[in-house]
């Protein structure tokens, strides 16, 4: 089961969506390589297309600060200020309904 869903919100600054959007999908596949990651999934809002979600799923809370502190995803937070208008918004929860 999974211990810990995250859902972070990244809303571009104007005329960077595809920028941050293209920086957003190259964390997919190595993320998803992690040994810890259950999903990892990136989804542009069809009202806003300036604002991005990131879902992913981690077998351990653990998991997910090994993944924070990987060099590709200091890199990508390091762009973060020029790509979005606030800093990223991240959301913690634990899943409460029985797996499927």
């Amino acid at each position: 089961m999974t211990e810990l869903t995250n859902v972070a919100y990244f809303t571009a600054k104007p005329g960077r969506s595809r920028d941050l959007g293209d920086e957003l999908l190259g964390l997919v596949a190595p993320s998803r390589e992690e040994e810890g990651c259950l999903r990892y999934e990136i989804h542009q809002s069809n009202d806003v297309p300036d604002v991005w979600m990131v879902i992913e799923d981690w077998r351990h809370h653990s998991d997910f600060d090994l993944h924070m502190s990987t060099r590709y995803v200091k890199a990508f937070m390091a762009k973060v200020a020029d790509l979005c208008v606030e800093d990223v918004e991240i959301c913690g929860y634990q899943q409460r309904s029985p797996q499927a």
